[in-house]
Parts: structure tokens; sequence; C-alpha cells
């Protein structure tokens, strides 16, 4: 899997206009620009789309609101705030990617051949952004949680990625696909890296549901019973381990054949899982 880290000056701009303010100089520099050109900056609001698919290549019909954007002074100090964060995602990175590549390879057992381009932009405007059918792979990233914690930033870049790459496998089952990830890549991948249990992390409305697939994720990850017990309590996870019949099958599929069983078996999961969470 190959990410690069990029910038781009539209969709910056683009994001620093659409989205909530976060300093009063930005609001001031917003609310003029709608006094002084309210048609224009009404018809950019949908540009954001053009430039995830195009990126480097995106021309705006008309640069007027840009350009006033581009000319001002808080731009070119946000820019450069920018461009820090994302050295500082790029850092992290080049520090992490060999083992993060080593790992995600033995967790979802198939390959990522495409390059992502994460399109940085500031860390204030707390938001993420793709269009699943782009083949460019461009995603607007900008997480004001990623400052406190690099490896965590990268943690949840691949649990996009990884919802970017199977976005439409098993679309009727959305919560199964997102807890899977949640447990391959915010639980296991990080686990993995950081040799610390990471399985308390991740999205709290997953968290039954968790549960209930987390003894069959044990299977998928090629867990026997006994194993099973140790890695309950590395993860303070546990269940009733011999009321369950170990899938051999689910070691040899990849993470596309764990989300099928899952959501084939959903209800005997859940109802099986209910009885048997303590």
């Amino acid at each position: 899997m190959n990410i690069e880290f990029l910038t781009n000056d539209y969709l910056l701009a683009w994001n620093l206009l659409f989205r909530p303010s976060f300093n009063e100089e930005l609001q001031n520099l917003k609310e003029k620009i709608w006094q002084n050109y309210p048609k224009e900056y009404m018809k950019m609001q949908r540009e954001n789309i053009e430039i995830l698919k195009y990126s480097d290549d995106f021309i705006p019909d008309d640069d007027t609101v840009y350009n006033y954007v581009f000319e001002s002074a808080i731009f070119d100090k946000i820019k450069k705030e920018t461009e820090k964060h994302r050295l500082f995602l790029m850092k992290n990175w080049d520090e992490h990617h060999k083992i993060i590549d080593q790992e995600l390879k033995n967790i979802i057992r198939f390959p990522i051949k495409d390059t992502y381009h994460i399109l940085v932009i500031h860390p204030l405007l707390d938001t993420v952004e793709f269009v699943s059918t782009n083949p460019r792979k461009n995603i607007s990233w900008g997480k004001a949680n990623d400052c406190n914690d690099g490896l965590k930033a990268l943690m949840r870049i691949i649990y996009t990625l990884i919802k970017y790459e199977i976005s439409s496998f098993q679309k009727d089952n959305k919560e199964i696909v997102s807890t899977v990830i949640d447990l391959a890549i915010t639980n296991e991948l990080h686990t993995r890296i950081t040799k610390t249990t990471k399985y308390n992390e991740g999205f709290k409305n997953l968290q039954l549901l968790k549960k209930q697939l987390y003894p069959y994720w044990l299977m998928y990850l090629g867990a026997d019973q006994e194993e099973m017990v140790s890695y309950m309590m590395r993860d303070q996870m546990p269940f009733d381990f011999e009321k369950y019949a170990v899938e051999k099958e689910l070691g040899k599929v990849d993470l596309y054949g764990f989300i099928d069983f899952c959501c084939n078996n959903q209800k005997y999961i859940m109802q099986f899982g209910n009885l048997d969470i303590m």
C-alpha cells in the first residue's frame, strides 16, 4: 500500500469557505466575501466534489472568490499550518509504514495496489471526505485529534482507506462492514504495532456488535480454543469460549470472506452472542 500526503490550495480554500469557522479572522473573511460576491460564493458550494475528483487538474469556472481567499493574510497563515500538519503525518507514515504494510497484509489478506492521495487540509476543519467512485483515490483529510497522536492518526487514515477500498461490498450490511474494519485496523493492527491491546478503542456505537463478532474474529486470526483464551485475556474481551465451535475455515479467508461469513450468519451470531457476553 502506498500513501502520498499532499495539499491542494483549492480544496483548502473551499473547506475554509464552507466548513465552520475556527477563528474570528476566518469568519470575517467569509463575511466580506459573502457581502461582495454572494452569487459567486453560492455557485461554489459543490465544487469540493470536482476538486476531489480532479485534484491538480481542477480549474474553476470562476476563480474570483478563490483568488480573494488566496490573497488574504489568513489563508497564508492557515496554509503554512496545513503544510506543517502534512509533514507531521508524512513523518509518522515514513516511520511506521514498513511494519504497517507487513501487518496489514497479514490481517486483511488481500493486496492494495493503488496509491492513495491524502489531500491534507487544516486539522481544525475536522472533516474527512472522499468520492468512492473516484479512480484517483483522493481523500480530503483534516482531523483535530490527529495532532495528539501521529500513530493513531495513521490508524484512522488506514481505516478510511480500507472503507474506501471495499465501499461497494455488502452495502446492505454497512454496520457489520464498519465493525469488521474497526476490529481489523483500530484494534488488531494498532495492537500489533504498539504491542499493547487497543481493543478498548473504536466506535462506541459498534461496541455491542464488536463483542458479538469478536470470538469469530479470533477464529479468522487463526486462533484455536486455547489461543482464544490468550487473546481474550490480552484484550479484556471476555466470552464463554467453550460454547463456540472453532470455524477453522475462517482462518483461510480474506477480510471479504470474513465479512461475508458475518453477514450470512448475522442472526445466529447476534442471538448467540447476546447470550454469551459477560
